[in-house]
């Protein structure tokens, strides 16, 4: 199974099966089958080019992917293969899944092992999300938290007097601290003067002592266009010069003498031309003197084997000459190719010989085979042309699920009329409803809408109910114990002192004085406390407007209640008349009677839908009793039903087909066996006449080469002697070649030597080799006389070119001083350079000093902020460094009592910020507003999580009910017979049962006795999921996809023998590729 799945899409990076062998030795090749024609593949270990046909050459990936119906690795994994663990995995699956009859189907047809646990695994997240009246949920906790964090900033809260208080402290503070810096800031500023002018006296003083010392230099440059340094190389460069000028006019006159003395004689310079050119012969010379001998063995050595080559072929005339026998490269090469077709003949046709006996046997037991069949006896019962005749593959399906149609409409009748009970109330029929579901919607809705507003409105009165009580608390709290007059007490003091104050004018004495004079007295010391507690009456005068105000809102609260009331009592008597009407107590409430309403339309809907099944499914059933009579005629029992009388009657048609196509299949063996035969005979007459036309080729080739000399059978064995023959020709003809060349260059070298020596008369000595030596000398003395020559020739031209040179730099110099000289006064003096360096180091030391005045000078205008250094020298003339020690000293002192003030300032200020912020709390409300934020958002995502995890697990067990609905008939008519063949007929029937909302399925044993999934052995277990996925595969192949499907040692478990299991899967074999 693995080889296969890296055939189809290629081995992984990281190979599992890498721990013997090495990832790059790995292949997989296999034979495969596509469209009717038989391809090889090879799948190799590489990244590119991995799939290759028989040749090797490399193929597109779409050469196998075309043909796996776009199925990914994956995919192909989870439908078509099959091993140990997944059957277990599904045997689990069976147990898990309680036996539904969705989920089987659903899990086999997917190829998903494990479906309950991964639908489990969604509900249980998405109930740790939130679940109704469970508190540990993260929903749960979420809002506890938000309930927690609301609480604490409904707690926090600052009064607008209290703020305004500190917010003017803050202010006062503020200024203070501004004043006290500003203060400390002049004082700053007045010391940086003095400091700065106390650091201009001792620069200014330098700047006086520096124009002094210049002003004698003022002729000197500002700046040197040389380096001084440059004078000390000149001088050196210099003394160099002359010494060179004197020391190469002496070597010049000794050359000269010695030129005079010498001379070179010309005859002797060509005569060692000449001998470089025979330095090529004088070589080979020497090389033919020590490879001569040697040479002449080897052609000796050669002759010999030549002969002994001849023996071995059978020549064994003396007078025969073996370069005679000497082939071309081409003749062997014929003659072997001829060999080796004459051979090929011989093995082909005993070959086709043995073939020839094979097939005349098999021939005659295939005649025996077909006189063994029995011919078909006449009067046969025809059950096969019955069941085509009333379409029984069809028909089945079609009666099955028209049964199941028809009573699953019938129980979700029942169910619906079930659920349309309330306590005592039983309905046996669908009653009339009087009200419509959009008007009992209307209802509900609102009815929530009210109680939801009549809550809201309940908790904003008691909330004003309890802002009032506050406020009233905290305006006794702010007047008891304290000296604050109302505005009630202090209009009727002014009254009083007006009053007196009328009796005074009126009577205009003492007493009536002093009684005005007390109430003015009152109503001023009233007037003064007021002044002071100007902030608490303000504040009391809010809270008695914010206690007025909450008073009139919970008085608007109380009529919006009572309206709510009124409506929400409408609406539960309109319900409860209707309720009534249909036998239902009178006290349902708008919700509970949205939902019965809610039944009563699907109850009404299931049963229409039970009375559209049964008329839809009339006919087959009609069609399906009339095939189980005419089957009941034919077979040896009465049947009970379709099921038992189709089963039986495909049994009898199945065995009638084994009989007529085993004798079909006998004529067939030996139809094909004659033609075999008829064509093995004469590729085996084509055989003999092949050998001998290559045996007449092969003697005819031999003549043709080598005539009468040699036997062809002779040359049968080997063609090794007449290759040797050729080798030796071939070095015995270079030794002879070599032999020869080697004497040609000794004869010429002798002649060319000889003719030198008389031409410049030299002795001719013993050997050539000698005269060769001795006309080397006489030309090497020679050479070694021009050399001399020439060597003096150029020692002269190079010591005139360094004379001249040194000449040349001691003018160069000359006119370099001279040029540095013309900067300075006086320069027709400065020719010395010791001179001139003195000169060029005063005028540095000036130039020194003229920076050093212009960076102090500087320095001053940058401390005094002027513009020029006479107003600098105005400014420091009278100002002494006594007198502004005493100024710092003094500004100083005060300086510190300004620092002191300013820091106490800043704490001031600091004071009353931090009181403000105690008071604000700003931070602490952000932060719990922050996190309110924070957690609602949370709330709003935790919301999403369930509701996507919730949907989408009724998604999929709708889509898994679809997928019941729709295949439930086919896949379970090739399940229930898969799984009795498997069982060995211990269970020969499925059938399902109805259990609350789901459809159970249960195995009848072939004691009728049904039994649930979960109460079966593991291995029977694994038998049925091996069933439902051989059913799920033959569905897929129906639908036109054909691919092999893989079992990997999956009869581990089984209660059979796994032999005997595993023959069971034949049948199914004939409908798709199975492989263990």
């Amino acid at each position: 199974m693995e080889a296969a799945l890296r055939l189809f899409y290629g081995f992984p990076l990281r190979e599992d099966y890498a721990f013997k062998h090495a990832r790059s030795n790995l292949q997989v090749s296999a034979v495969l089958e596509i469209g009717g024609a038989v391809r090889r593949f090879t799948r190799l270990p590489k990244r590119a080019g991995s799939l290759v046909d028989e040749t090797g050459t490399a193929l597109p990936e779409a050469a196998l992917s075309a043909h796996l119906a776009g199925l990914s690795q994956d995919d192909y994994r989870r439908l078509l293969c099959l091993d140990d663990d997944t059957i277990e995995r599904g045997g689990e699956e069976i147990a898990n899944a309680q036996g539904d009859i969705g989920r089987l189907l659903f899990s086999a047809a997917a190829g998903v092992a494990d479906l309950s646990g991964v639908l489990d695994g969604v509900r249980d997240q998405a109930d740790t999300l939130w679940k109704q009246r469970v508190r540990s949920t993260r929903m749960a906790n979420l809002k506890r938290d938000l309930a927690e964090v609301e609480r604490q900033i409904k707690e926090r809260d600052v009064t607008a007097s209290a703020w305004k208080a500190l917010k003017k402290d803050l202010t006062k503070a503020q200024e203070a601290e501004r004043d006290a810096r500003r203060t400390r800031d002049a004082l700053n500023a007045v010391r940086a003067t003095i400091e700065r002018q106390k650091r201009a006296l001792p620069l200014m003083a330098e700047i006086t002592s520096l124009e002094e010392a210049i002003a004698p230099c003022a002729a000197y440059p500002d700046q040197l266009d040389f380096d001084p340094e440059r004078l000390i190389l000149l001088r050196s460069d210099r003394g160099v010069a002359s010494q060179n000028v004197d020391r190469l006019t002496a070597e010049l006159a000794a050359l000269a003498e010695w030129q005079n003395r010498m001379s070179v004689n010309p005859a002797l310079e060509a005569l060692a031309t000449a001998l470089d050119d025979l330095d090529d012969l004088s070589a080979r010379n020497r090389g033919a003197h020590l490879d001569l001998e040697r040479r002449q063995d080897e052609q000796l050595v050669a002759e010999a084997a030549m002969t002994r080559a001849m023996q071995d072929l059978g020549v064994a005339s003396s007078e025969a000459d073996p370069q005679s026998l000497v082939l071309s490269a081409g003749g062997i090469a014929a003659l072997e190719s001829a060999r080796e077709a004459l051979r090929e003949a011989v093995v082909r046709e005993a070959a086709e010989a043995r073939e020839t006996a094979d097939l005349q046997g098999k021939a005659d037991a295939a005649a025996a085979a077909v006189q063994d069949c029995l011919p078909q006896t006449e009067g046969t019962p025809r059950i096969a042309d019955i069941l085509l005749r009333f379409h029984a593959d069809d028909l089945a399906p079609a009666h099955a699920a028209a049964l199941q149609a028809i009573e699953a409409a019938r129980a979700k009748a029942a169910r619906s009329l079930t659920v349309l009970a309330h306590g005592t109330v039983i309905f046996y029929q669908v009653p009339d409803c009087p009200s419509s579901l959009v008007r009992a919607t209307e209802w509900a809705d609102r009815h929530d809408v009210l109680r939801a507003d009549l809550h809201a409105a309940i908790a904003r009165r008691d909330d004003h109910l309890a802002d009032r009580a506050a406020r009233h608390a905290q305006a006794e709290a702010m007047t008891r114990g304290t000296n604050i007059v109302s505005d009630e007490e202090a209009e009727a003091l002014l009254a009083a002192r007006e009053d007196r104050w009328s009796e005074h004018l009126a009577a205009l004495d003492s007493p009536s004085a002093a009684v005005f004079h007390d109430a003015l007295r009152r109503h001023d010391a009233a007037t003064d406390t007021r002044l002071g507690r100007a902030s608490e009456l303000g504040q009391l005068r809010q809270i008695e407007q914010a206690a007025a105000e909450a008073d009139a809102r919970a008085a608007q609260a109380d009529r919006s209640i009572k309206a709510l009331q009124a409506e929400i009592s409408g609406i539960e008597d309109a319900v409860s008349e209707v309720a009534l009407q249909v036998g239902l107590p009178g006290s349902l409430s708008p919700q509970e009677w949205l939902v019965w309403v809610t039944r009563h339309d699907e109850a009404r809907e299931e049963a229409f839908a039970l009375r559209e099944a049964q008329e839809a499914n009339h006919g087959v059933l009609q069609r399906s009793e009339a095939l189980r009579a005419e089957l009941a005629t034919l077979l040896p029992f009465n049947p009970v039903d379709l099921g038992g009388a189709l089963n039986a009657a495909r049994m009898m048609a199945e065995t009638d087909r084994l009989q007529t196509d085993t004798r079909t299949k006998a004529e067939d063996t030996l139809r094909q066996a004659r033609r075999d035969l008829a064509q093995r005979e004469e590729r085996l007459s084509s055989a003999q006449d092949a050998s001998r036309r290559a045996r007449e080729a092969w003697q005819q080739l031999v003549a043709e080469h080598l005539g009468d000399a040699i036997s062809p059978d002779r040359l049968m064995t080997t063609l090794d002697p007449l290759r040797a023959l050729r080798e030796h020709e071939t070095a015995r003809a270079a030794a002879e070649q070599r032999v020869d060349a080697m004497r040609a260059d000794q004869d010429r070298f002798a002649r060319e030597v000889e003719a030198l020596a008389q031409t410049h008369g030299a002795e001719v000595q013993l050997t050539a080799m000698q005269t060769y030596s001795a006309l080397k000398g006489l030309a090497e003395q020679a050479r070694i006389t021009r050399d001399a020559v020439l060597k003096l020739d150029q020692d002269i031209e190079a010591a005139t070119t360094e004379k001249a040179f040194n000449e040349d730099s001691m003018r160069r110099i000359a006119q370099e001083v001279a040029a540095i000289a013309v900067v300075f006064p006086d320069s027709a003096s400065l020719t010395d350079i010791d001179l001139l360096r003195q000169v060029a180091a005063r005028a540095q030391q000036v130039i020194a000093d003229r920076a050093t005045l212009a960076s102090r000078q500087r320095s001053v205008l940058l401390e005094l902020g002027v513009d020029d250094i006479a107003t600098a020298r105005e400014q420091l003339a009278g100002l002494p460094a006594a007198g502004l020690d005493a100024a710092l000293s003094s500004n100083i002192s005060d300086l510190e009592h300004a620092e002191d003030r300013l820091t106490q300032a800043i704490q001031d200020r600091a004071t009353a910020e931090h009181a403000l912020s105690q008071v604000k709390g700003d931070g602490e409300i952000a932060a719990l507003v922050e996190r309110r934020a924070t957690l609602e958002l949370q709330l709003e995502e935790t919301a999403l999580q369930y509701l996507e995890m919730s949907l989408g697990h009724h998604l999929a067990s709708d889509a898994i009910r679809r997928y019941r609905d729709s295949h439930r008939s086919g896949m379970m008519t090739a399940t229930e017979q898969c799984f009795a063949s498997l069982t060995h007929g211990a269970y020969p029937f499925l059938t399902t049962q109805i259990e609350k909302d789901a459809e159970i399925l249960l195995a009848v044993d072939r004691n009728g006795a049904s039994k649930r999934a979960a109460e079966m052995s593991k291995g029977t277990r694994f038998q049925l999921y091996l069933a439902l996925r051989a059913a799920a595969h033959e569905q897929l192949v129906s639908q036109g996809t054909r691919l092999p499907f893989f079992c990997d040692d999956i009869f581990e478990t089984f209660d059979e023998d796994r032999t005997r299991a595993f023959a069971m899967c034949n049948p199914f074999s004939m409908s798709f590729d199975i492989a263990e």
